[in-house]
């Protein structure tokens, strides 16, 4: 999450201040209503308003072999072309996960590239609802 961050912002973090950091993302987002609504939208999940405190909680989350590899219940990853934020992400898990895992690519060619497919919502929940039937078969 922190790659796109500029210099100066990760140093802040790493610093661990949090005034100075919270107070410049603040003051980017009053310039950009996508980066606010992006703020907000990824601290939900963190509970706090603070840049700062989403930024640094996200980080104590690592994907590793040993992790990966305790996921014992069938696994869906989607991974569509052109992946903007974790390219590479979804196959990485996949192969970590193993046979628990299902790897369902969505290309451009079908109009389903990007984050989330969100060009092909009907293509990415026919896939994924698929997924679910065989699951419960």
């Amino acid at each position: 999450m922190t790659s796109h961050l500029p210099g100066s912002m990760r140093k802040l973090l790493e610093k661990g201040e949090r005034e100075k950091f919270d107070s410049q993302m603040h003051l980017g987002e009053r310039f950009s209503k996508s980066a606010r609504f992006t703020m907000k939208f990824r601290s939900v999940p963190y509970g706090t308003d603070s840049p700062f405190e989403m930024f640094h909680d996200a980080q104590a989350y690592a994907l590793d072999a040993e992790t990966a590899g305790r996921i014992a219940c069938p696994l869906l990853i989607t991974s569509p072309e052109g992946e903007q934020f974790w390219p590479g992400q979804s196959e990485r898990l996949a192969k970590l996960v193993g046979d628990n895992s299902t790897l369902v690519e969505f290309t451009a060619a079908e109009g389903a590239d990007g984050h989330c497919e969100p060009k092909a919502p009907g293509l990415r929940c026919q896939r994924i609802f698929d997924w679910v039937d065989e699951q419960l078969a």
